[in-house]
């Protein structure tokens, strides 16, 4: 620790937590606000920090930006919960850590002031303790930490010792007492009402809570803590819990899609060109059975040009509507079901009950930062990135929810996600090369994960398999610069599947090509007579004759089978199933080395596929196996070909 005066020292300083604050969401505002907020907050830290005489290293800031505050203008998120800047002595290292805290929970506590004065304290009166418990979430929720230091050797930053820092945590040693927040586990609800017959006084201060709010801010049932209050009804008042300078595109974010609008976005743009009409006559009869119209912004923001894309997107789905949820009476769900499946039957396709999550954080930061001997210049690379996120998800009927530095939040349609995630890779190297002359930059690299999900799968779920996904698959066991998709089906996490990017894109041998292209080869139903290579019946028989060479089920989601009497067995297996389908005068005509290189890619696309993080040498293990690939790709091609199954 750095103590003398007159010398270059550094401030790392750190927020957090920021997965209990951000991850844990029910509604896509919720996820949005939680990433808003903290971004704006740890900008808030920074700019104080700036106007004690410091100059930011991470992330880049202009000149223009010193000092100032200018997260208000965007609706994006765009700071990490971690900053660097450099100063001239420690002591002013130290006392802009100070003003750095402070500034940070004067802004917390206006923004918790805003919700608390328009939404709680009209029933606090109702409570018992409300306000008492209130205060104590508010205060002590956020774990700030900061260190003050001299870069080691020919280090450009003190990220060592940023670790170490982060390793001292203050634990709170008193658990909340009481009922627990429906979101925030650990966090008591804010009535302050538990034990035998305080029910009916805990509904009492909901229902009053409620009044104040739309029928989506707070669900019947839900109970609440102040951190999870404040996220959900902060979009209520921005221009109050911020101050000055909120854009317009800010104020507008109110309104989020919702996950079921994502999942059916783009058959509803079918829709709209094929049976507009028929769609809105479909509409109004939801309507008068007491569907809404939720979707209003999102049908503006995402082009469609018709008042029946506004209407409440699950009443697209024929699962949503068999269950009712406006209550109506059984003659009026028959009619309206009996439209919906005119409908589909007039567009030729239903609405994909899933979209995608997609999660993207750059690997190694620190040989990047090696390789181009100097933080700032990695800090432009990331800021070039950053302006180009929004046009790429934009343009993939996608709604960036962060996007700073090297991380990247969005939810798009599924059958948008896999180019936007490529497209997005691309961007990240074309951007470290545009701050390096022109010249490549090999360290530059992006892994991801994607997320299907079925809409109504609760978000903080899908948001901790991505993160999963990412961590432990993509980078961990893949070895970064790699891509992990995970599909969630009925109950939960049901396959899982990684690759380098090279063999995504289909640049490696030994493998089975670009991924969007090789997915064309499986069936997209159960139709046994369907013509395509990798249909569902060859699947079924190849998985029985598979299952019979592991001693050990293979069926937990990525987990790998392993097999030591030669990977070419598996295809010898696969080819002779292959051809045993084939008709006598096919099978007589066609030569077995060269339906063997049809069956091969469907192995390859089986194993495990790692890089080298030193030799960025990428290999795939020929002695192990999983079933994974095949489902991924097949699910692939169902959303595809529209022809997902509606896995309630």
């Amino acid at each position: 620790m750095a103590e003398s005066n007159n010398i270059p020292v550094h401030l790392s300083f750190t927020i957090g937590p920021v997965q209990a604050f951000v991850a844990q969401a029910r509604r896509t505002r919720d996820l949005w606000a939680g990433s808003w907020l903290l971004s704006f907050l740890a900008e808030t830290a920074l700019a104080a920090a700036e106007r004690t005489g410091g100059t930011a290293i991470i992330p880049y800031r202009s000149e223009d930006q010193h000092g100032k505050v200018t997260s208000v203008a965007s609706p994006i998120g765009g700071y990490p919960n971690r900053f660097e800047l450099k100063f001239d002595s420690a002591d002013n290292a130290k006392q802009a850590a100070k003003d750095a805290t402070e500034a940070f929970n004067e802004a917390w506590t206006k923004v918790a002031a805003a919700v608390w004065n328009k939404y709680v304290e009209p029933a606090a009166d109702t409570g018992n303790e409300t306000k008492e418990i209130w205060d104590r979430q508010i205060e002590s929720f956020w774990e700030i930490a900061w260190v003050v230091g001299a870069p080691n050797d020919n280090a450009k930053t003190i990220a060592h010792l940023a670790a170490a820092r982060k390793n001292i945590r203050n634990v709170q040693a008193n658990p909340e007492p009481g009922i627990k927040c429906s979101l925030m586990g650990t966090l008591q609800e804010i009535s302050g009402y538990s034990g035998r017959g305080a029910r009916s006084q805990q509904v009492d201060f909901w229902e009053k809570l409620r009044k104040n709010l739309g029928a989506l801010d707070v669900k019947e049932g839900e109970r609440l803590c102040a951190i999870a209050l404040v996220k959900r009804l902060f979009p209520h008042v921005i221009e109050q819990a911020v101050g000055n300078g909120v854009s317009k595109e800010l104020t507008r974010q109110e309104s989020w899609p919702s996950t079921s609008f994502f999942s059916a976005l783009p058959w509803l743009k079918k829709v709209e060109q094929l049976a507009a009409s028929e769609a809105e006559t479909y509409a109004r009869a939801a309507r008068d059975a007491g569907w809404k119209n939720s979707e209003r912004q999102a049908a503006r923001e995402s082009g469609l040009q018709t008042d029946w894309g506004q209407l409440d997107a699950p009443a697209w789905f024929a699962g949503a509507v068999r269950q009712n949820e406006p209550r109506a009476d059984k003659p009026t769900i028959a009619n309206l079901l009996g439209q919906l499946q005119s409908l589909y039957d007039n567009v030729g396709s239903r609405p994909i009950p899933y979209y995608a999550l997609l999660l993207m954080d750059g690997d190694s930061m620190g040989k990047l930062v090696a390789t181009l001997d100097s933080p700032q210049k990695v800090s432009e690379g990331l800021v070039e990135f950053s302006k180009t996120v929004q046009d790429v998800v934009k343009n993939r009927d996608g709604r960036t929810i962060y996007a700073g530095g090297d991380d990247v939040l969005a939810l798009l349609p599924a059958e948008g996600v896999l180019k936007a995630a490529d497209e997005l890779a691309r961007k990240y190297q074309d951007s470290f090369a545009s701050v390096n002359g022109g010249k490549p930059v090999p360290e530059a690299t992006l892994s991801g994960a994607i997320v299907f999900a079925h809409w109504k799968f609760p978000l903080r779920q899908i948001l901790q398999t991505a993160h999963h996904l990412l961590d432990d698959i993509a980078k961990d066991r893949t070895g970064r610069d790699s891509l992990a998709i995970g599909v969630i089906q009925g109950s939960g996490l049901q396959a899982v599947w990684s690759a380098p990017w090279s063999v995504v894109r289909g640049k490696e041998n030994d493998g089975f090509g670009n991924l969007e292209k090789f997915v064309d080869k499986f069936g997209s139903d159960s139709n046994s007579k369907e013509t395509t290579e990798f249909n569902a019946s060859f699947l079924y028989l190849l998985r029985e004759q598979f299952s019979k060479l592991f001693a050990e089920p293979i069926e937990a989601p990525g987990a790998f089978g392993r097999i030591d009497i030669g990977g070419d067995l598996l295809v010898d297996i696969a080819n002779s199933e292959y051809r045993r389908r084939m008709s006598r005068a096919e099978r007589l005509e066609s030569d077995p080395a060269e339906t063997r290189k049809k069956a091969q890619p469907l192995i390859a696309l089986s194993r495990l596929w790692t890089r080298d993080d030193t030799t960025r040498a990428v290999t795939s293990d020929k002695e192990t196996f999983s079933f994974d690939g095949w489902r991924v790709a097949r699910l692939l091609k169902q959303i595809k070909d529209g022809k997902v199954g509606d896995h309630e």
